[in-house]
Order: C-alpha cells, then sequence, then structure tokens
C-alpha cells in the first residue's frame, strides 16, 4: 500500500493578501480599515478553517482611494474583518475567510457595500479622511448632501451646526470652503469657483 503524506498544519512560505472594499455594482468603496488574521493550524490547500482555531497573528491597514489594501503575509488560512465607515452601508454577508496555498501566490477577498454608494471622489469617508477632522467627530455619522464637481455639502449627525462646504482639485485633498454659519456673498463664493447649484448656501451681498 502506498502511503501517503498529510500537509503540514503550519505551511511555509510567502505570499499576497488583497483585500477589496466596493460596492455591489463594483464602485470602489474608499478608506474602509481592515483587518487580516493567521490562524493556525489550518491546512490552506483544504478550503477550511474550523471554528475555534486559534488566531496567531494579526495585520491592519486602510483600504486606498480605489478601495484596495495589499498585505505580504505567510501561506495560511485567514479571517477577513474590516469597520464600516460611518454612512456606508455594508452587506451582511457573514464571515469571510481567505485561502493562502502555495509561497508566491497572490489572493484576493472583497467587502460589498450596498447600492447605490457615493463615487470615491464625494464620498464622505473620503472627504473626512482629507479634513482630519478631531477624534470625536470621526465617530459621528458624515452625510453628504449635495456634491457636483469637486465641490460638495457634508454635515456630521453632532450637536450644533456641523455643516461645511468643501472643495478639492484633481491633485489636491478636500478642504473646508467656508463653515455654517457664514457672511461670505455669493459673488464671492461665484468668483472663487462655487457651482451654481451651491448659490442656495450663501448670501446675496
Amino acid at each position: 500500500m502506498k502511503e501517503t503524506t498529510k500537509p503540514p498544519a503550519n505551511p511555509t512560505g510567502q505570499g499576497t493578501v488583497i483585500i477589496r472594499t466596493q460596492s455591489l455594482s463594483g464602485v470602489a468603496i474608499p478608506y474602509v480599515p481592515v483587518t487580516i488574521s493567521l490562524h493556525r493550524p489550518c491546512d490552506p490547500t483544504g478550503n477550511d478553517l474550523p471554528e475555534g482555531t486559534p488566531e496567531i497573528q494579526s495585520w491592519s491597514a486602510t483600504t486606498d482611494l480605489d478601495g484596495r489594501a495589499s498585505f505580504s503575509a505567510p501561506v495560511g488560512c485567514y479571517r477577513l474583518r474590516m469597520t464600516a465607515p460611518p454612512g456606508t452601508n455594508p452587506v451582511p454577508e457573514g464571515m469571510h475567510t481567505l485561502f493562502l496555498p502555495a509561497d508566491g501566490q497572490t489572493v484576493t477577498g472583497q467587502f460589498r457595500f450596498q447600492d447605490p454608494a457615493p463615487g470615491p471622489i464625494c464620498a464622505s469617508q473620503t472627504i473626512v479622511h482629507d479634513l482630519n477632522v478631531d477624534a470625536w467627530m470621526r465617530d459621528a455619522t458624515p452625510t453628504v448632501t449635495n456634491c457636483d464637481g469637486y465641490w460638495a455639502v457634508i454635515v456630521w449627525d453632532v450637536p450644533g451646526d456641523s455643516q461645511r462646504i468643501v472643495s478639492r482639485t484633481p491633485s489636491t485633498p478636500w478642504q473646508t470652503y467656508v463653515g455654517f454659519p457664514h457672511d461670505v456673498c455669493w459673488t464671492k463664493a461665484r468668483a472663487d469657483g462655487v457651482p451654481d447649484s451651491f448659490e442656495s448656501y450663501f448670501t446675496k451681498c
């Protein structure tokens, strides 16, 4: 009888794990905190990670503007986690696992969000990321109420008037143009490049 050899419980080697965060229609959801955790003993060629398998190590990152995070990681079995940014609507798909079976391979996992999703440029988490708001505001839910090109109106669900108009360019991040309340005249705002759809936010003077 030919003897068979069982694969090692703790395989060696290094590969790449890619995590994507996107909507059901494939729109990138940027700046989502994600974590991968390595669990052993586990055979990654079996595509099965039993409940209760100990976590050995974990790595965390935040997906970029294209909704992508990349990890250099050992061959093995992984569980994936993410923290949905305030204002997003993730698809409830249960526990996510991923298996990196061999040295030099690349595997990809994903977290999906409901449509319709904001485009990456005006996504609330993109604006919050660029503005670098105070810590107490990062835990509040932001809502983009108007988006016109590289201009947007954003507000947080916090006491007081947190609404502000923000802008960016193709090569620069979001910045606050004006907070509310304000006394900026529409003639000045228009000269500064504020789109006509924002006229109601300014006084006529």
